[in-house]
């Protein structure tokens, strides 16, 4: 995929899950939450970076969303590396380099990343992220204030 292709995938598969294009996040409202999703470009490389933030609360359907630097839990979907390798063997990767994936390929990695980290929230809630502290999600920012949101 060259990046116009890339950027236009992204955009298709955030859309089918429901999520508005607004300025150049991505946003959709969930249960006591809203999701962020934006693409960050490398500085190093051809490759992309697709953050996805949380930020919990009630919201409404509005224009006005709060931006990445107010998330309270964020993550970055992965997939498998290409070309690179770690002694001999491919890894997970975030910084997706688009140019080496076909859209058959990189939909099996945003499948998996939609299904089990971003969409559990939006439609169980925070007490998802809660319940999988530690295992699919971490605080990494203003714990203490993360945590009783959470909790609350």
């Amino acid at each position: 995929m060259d990046i116009k292709q890339f950027k236009n995938f992204c955009k298709k598969e955030f859309e089918l899950r429901g999520f508005k294009k607004i300025k150049k996040t991505f946003y959709l409202v969930g249960k006591d939450l809203l999701c962020g999703i934006e693409l960050q470009k490398s500085n190093y490389s051809n490759s992309y970076y697709i953050n996805y933030y949380f930020f919990l609360g009630k919201f409404d359907d509005t224009n006005d969303y709060p931006v990445c630097y107010d998330l309270d839990v964020q993550g970055r979907m992965v997939a498998m590396s290409k070309t690179q390798t770690v002694r001999g063997k491919h890894f997970l990767t975030s910084a997706i380099e688009y140019e080496e994936y076909t859209e058959e390929e990189l939909r099996l990695y945003f499948d998996k990343e939609f299904e089990e980290r971003i969409l559990p929230p939006i439609h169980q809630g925070k007490k998802y992220i809660l319940d999988n502290l530690g295992k699919l999600y971490s605080l990494t920012l203003r714990k203490e204030e993360v945590m009783q949101k959470l909790q609350s």
